[in-house]
């Protein structure tokens, strides 16, 4: 194999996985959010997130370990899928950084431009209209109908 025959390798590789980025890097900048505290729904998922409103919470939820929330945000004909839940620990939180990341690597979502970092807190993987992170044990994640109404999203919410 030559030289170039390896780059074009290198460089198909590096369509397929996302590389790994320093905390300086995350998107949305959220390095710089405070840490989520307690199990409080109202404080952890607001009523309002800049121009989004939050659908009413179902009875009886709560936070769990093993099972994400799932609220939409909605503003307009604009809709973010919203997931939170809060690990055991900090590596399980990790772990569903990476089962995000796979699942998007296995249903062919161009990751060229992700953003993709485990050893970090936070956590993330960030592509196009879709981010997942972690904050401690914190897992959340946001799906938006466009890059453009998740970085809207994401610029009002505060963890």
């Amino acid at each position: 194999m030559n030289r170039r025959d390896l780059l074009q390798l290198i460089g198909a590789a590096s369509a397929l996985f996302a590389v790994e980025a320093s905390a300086q890097e995350t998107p949305f900048s959220i390095h710089k959010r405070p840490l989520p505290q307690g199990e409080d729904l109202n404080v952890l998922l607001p009523a309002k997130v800049g121009a989004f409103v939050r659908d009413e919470l179902p009875k009886g939820a709560k936070l769990k370990s093993d099972e994400d929330l799932n609220i939409n945000y909605r503003s307009g004909s604009n809709t973010v899928n919203f997931g939170i839940s809060r690990a055991e620990t900090v590596e399980d939180a990790r772990e569903a950084i990476k089962v995000s990341r796979d699942e998007a690597v296995a249903s062919n979502v161009a990751i060229r431009e992700a953003k993709y970092s485990l050893k970090t807190d936070p956590a993330y993987f960030h592509v196009g209209d879709f981010i997942a992170w972690t904050r401690g044990t914190y897992f959340m994640y946001a799906k938006a109908n466009s890059p453009q109404m998740l970085a809207q999203f994401m610029a009002s919410y505060p963890y």
